[in-house]
């Protein structure tokens, strides 16, 4: 059989030549030189007697990225990888050889599991300061993506464009708070809190973790590919200041949880074991970066020392967002370990390439604060800089439940709120530091929010400043403001506007366009056994804070807003953004049509698009205008597709247990509603009586086994 493995027809030419380039040579030399450092700790005794290496259950595996091997072909070493460089998702360059840090032995101390890992230095801990480009939307031609903005119709243009479904990879942040040795250092972090007590709930363990994953293995069989990916917490090595000691779950087999298994089937060729995914682990460490702008080690030491030891998860939350592009998809669900699927679920319902990331919002708890960020509360209250850049105004409470997420955008968050998001691990556990103007951010209610006001600033940079500045080198004149007004339905002899809101059908297209584009659709046929989700809200209508409280009538001042004086387009812009004229503006010109943005979008242009554009607006916006994209219309439609996203409504349910009756009855309830998609189950218990912890506890992992009673292929024990 023809192998197609990257692995063959390099010249040794080739890789000597790769290997003994200086940064190829040094990295190479730090791998063997930590890696006899480890073994040198381990065998020196440095560890006590009780550290023992972990030995394998020889579960056996097919590897993630295998190809396919004759009978009596060994599989290929994964590490040092040859590794064909296929970065711009299409043409295959030069190979490169790429040198993996080598996976160091697990270690076992008593009944626990730990992976050791070497600790980021801080020159490894800087931020990657790169906006990030959206690959899927790179995957469209221009024409498709234009017609599709346009319109809001999978067209003639798109009829090559066949999409299919989202590969989504789910992400876990997990700790085991029983751990002794994180017990220990979290008991010794503590003490050093003057003042402050946490909860011991937040980090109480009912076994949550194992029968969440085996109810997302379940509901996703149907996703193309996905990974489950588990931030656990880590704590120090004894003895060894350059490693961290990696948790790992107690039921898990870490020798076989990175592989994917594929369905076992009979004779037949029915299947008899479905497939189940990859399980891969990240520890917090691993991931904290400094996102604040700056090029000096020191600035990155010093915050390493305020932020660690962590045992805050919203800390660990803000680094998600630093998670390897290239191990992790670029649509992700992320979940708390108390948070279950129980039905089957299309990624639609969750994500697509046309219509964006699916947020769930409730809008019965609006999020507030004020511009200053001294607001008090745990996250989402305290506004910070929020307020300033995208204007005052009232939020939708993000669901706590599984909430769906774009790796790149959280990425973009992260930069163009660096500061804030530097300082939220200062808090080593949640509202530890009580600094005023460092407190830590809910990242989950920031990226999502992100993307919903950095949609409304593309619709709004695409009119003003795309649409009618661009026609003038930036400039307004009182002509062209005129034109302005009467794009948006006023006459020169009117200073006030007065229009009823848009009657829009692209919510009744979306079936119709996803199946066109190759998508399962959202909805359910059976409520009772698939996940039933509705599109309630999609950012192909324009912009609203609360979908559910649309005016009927909006009033629109133009000197107010607009104005007659010659002036900037940026600075008309920049004004309508944080102001509500600028929804003022969106509606009106939403209710033109019934689909599509076409009315935002500047004029075709035969201008080629240039490579030097920038893939987005500043991440913070400058007082003056940046120089116009080369082609302002094709700029505007990849902006405004880049930040699409969709507000949608699923069966889902949070319950907060106080006792053991209450956890029977929220079980109860949960058995007897069968259309309940996605479920939380929140341990409020607090300071219970040992017998009634102890029986909740057994009460619920009794549930979660008859719940979901098949085991992950990777699961250690009965």
């Amino acid at each position: 059989m023809t192998s197609t493995s990257p692995f063959i027809h390099l010249k040794p030419s080739f890789i000597l030549w790769e290997l003994l380039t200086p940064p190829r040579c040094r990295n190479v030399l730090i791998i063997v030189a930590l890696s006899l450092t480890y073994f040198w700790i381990i065998l020196s005794g440095r560890f006590s007697e009780s550290w023992l290496f972990y030995e394998p259950q020889g579960v056996p595996v097919v590897p993630h990225d295998a190809t396919e091997l004759q009978s009596d072909q060994p599989a290929p070493t994964p590490t040092p990888a040859l590794i064909q460089d296929q970065s711009d998702g299409s043409a295959v360059s030069k190979p490169k050889l790429k040198v993996a840090v080598p996976e160091l032995p697990p270690l076992r101390h008593g009944s626990a599991v730990y992976r050791p890992f070497l600790v980021p230095t801080p020159a490894e801990s800087f931020a990657d300061q790169t906006v990030r480009r959206i690959k899927a939307h790179d995957a469209f031609s221009y024409e498709c993506l234009e017609h599709w903005v346009a319109t809001g119709l999978w067209g003639s243009p798109c009829r090559h464009d066949m999409v299919q479904d989202s590969v989504i990879d789910l992400v876990y942040v997990w700790v085991n708070g029983s751990d002794p040795l994180h017990f220990e250092s979290r008991k010794s972090s503590l003490n050093q809190q003057k003042g402050y007590r946490t909860s011991e709930a937040r980090f109480r363990e009912h076994g949550e973790l194992r029968y969440s994953i085996r109810s997302v293995q379940q509901a996703t069989r149907t996703w193309p590919n996905p990974t489950i990916h588990v931030v656990a917490a880590d704590v120090p090595a004894p003895h060894a200041s350059t490693l961290r000691l990696g948790l790992v779950p107690q039921w898990l087999d870490v020798s076989c949880a990175s592989h994917t298994f594929p369905p076992v089937v009979d004779e037949a060729g029915l299947a008899v074991q479905q497939s189940q995914s990859a399980i891969r682990l990240h520890h917090d460490t691993q991931l904290f970066r400094f996102t604040e702008p700056s090029s000096e080690v020191e600035d990155v030491a010093s915050w390493l020392e305020d932020v660690f030891p962590s045992f805050n998860s919203m800390a660990v939350e803000s680094q998600l967002a630093h998670l390897d592009p290239d191990i992790v998809s670029e649509n992700i669900v992320a979940l708390n370990d108390d948070q279950f699927m129980l039905l089957p679920a299309p990624p639609s319902a969750f994500h697509t390439a046309l219509y964006g990331p699916v947020f769930r919002m409730q809008s019965d708890l609006m999020v507030d604060g004020d511009a200053r960020g001294f607001v008090d509360g745990n996250g989402e209250w305290r506004s910070l800089r929020w307020n300033r850049r995208f204007g005052i105004r009232k939020r939708p409470y993000m669901q706590h439940n599984a909430r769906a997420l774009s790796l790149p955008l959280m990425h973009e968050a992260a930069l163009a709120f660096g500061r804030e998001y530097a300082n939220t691990p200062r808090s080593h556990f949640r509202g530890s530091h009580d600094v005023p103007g460092e407190y830590e951010i809910n990242t989950i209610f920031l990226a999502s929010h992100f993307v919903v006001e950095r949609h409304r600033e593309a619709l709004l940079w695409s009119w003003v400043v795309g649409k009618w500045g661009s026609q003038s080198g930036g400039f307004l004149d009182k002509g062209a403001k005129a034109r302005m007004w009467r794009d948006l339905g006023g006459n020169e002899n009117q200073n006030g506007l007065l229009f009823e809101t848009a009657e829009r059908t692209t919510r009744e297209q979306v079936d119709l366009n996803l199946l066109m584009a190759g998508i399962q659709p959202p909805g359910a046929v059976h409520v009772d056994s698939e996940m039933d989700t509705t599109y309630s809200w999609v950012s192909m209508d324009g912009y609203t804070a609360d979908y559910k409280q649309l005016p009927e009538m909006v009033s629109h001042s133009r000197s107010a807003c607009l104005g007659t004086e010659p002036e900037d387009a940026w600075k008309v812009f920049t004004r309508l953004l944080v102001s509500t004229c600028g929804d003022e503006v969106i509606l009106a010109l939403t209710a033109r049509s019934k689909t599509g943005l076409d009315v935002f979008l500047p004029a075709p242009s035969n201008s080629k698009e240039s490579l030097d554009d920038p893939i987005t607006l500043p991440l913070e916006l400058p007082d003056s205008a940046p120089a116009l994209p080369t082609n302002p219309r094709a700029f505007a439609v990849r902006l405004i597709q880049r930040y699409a996203y969709v507000i949608g409504d699923s069966r889902t349910k949070f319950l907060s247990m106080n006792g053991f009756l209450s956890a029977q009855s929220d079980l109860l309830d949960i058995e007897s509603d069968h259309s309940t998609a996605l479920f939380c189950l929140n341990d409020d218990l607090g300071t219970s009586a040992p017998k009634v912890l102890d029986a909740t506890d057994a009460l619920l992992r009794q549930w979660f086994e008859k719940r979901w009673p098949e085991r992950l292929h990777c699961e250690l024990g009965p």
